[in-house]
């Protein structure tokens, strides 16, 4: 009971014809990368701080102007503010000016706040 029917003997002047089987593979994607530093683009990070050094310093001299009459916590956390907001911006949406504004905060920072022996102090627990 489980031998199946022999196959149908068709003329050789029939229609039918003997089927052609293709068979197409696609190709495997390539794997992709685990790290993606597509976001780093040197040249444009270069432009764009070229570009930001101007109104850097223009938001150097808030930040400054915050510490002399404030305190050093306000400006940092003025500076803070300035980055953290700038960089959310960034990362809802990629552009040069939203990138500009980060590297105005960035440098800001830089060019009006102890950055290094900030630095040094929360490593080493030490205190001036």
């Amino acid at each position: 009971m489980t031998e199946t029917p022999p196959p149908p003997n068709y003329p050789p002047n029939s229609a039918w014809t003997e089927p052609e089987i293709h068979v197409h593979f696609a190709p495997e994607p390539a794997e992709e990368s685990r790290w993606d530093f597509s976001w780093i683009q040197p040249w444009t990070n270069t432009w764009t701080a070229t570009l930001a050094f101007v109104p850097a310093s223009l938001w150097a001299s808030v930040i400054h102007d915050v510490h002399e009459v404030q305190s050093l916590g306000g400006a940092w956390f003025m500076a803070g503010a300035g980055l953290a907001i700038a960089v959310a911006r960034f990362v809802q949406k990629r552009s040069w000016p939203r990138r500009t504004l980060v590297w105005i905060a960035v440098l800001g920072a830089f060019l009006s706040l102890p950055v290094f022996s900030t630095l040094v102090d929360v490593m080493t627990g030490g205190a001036r």
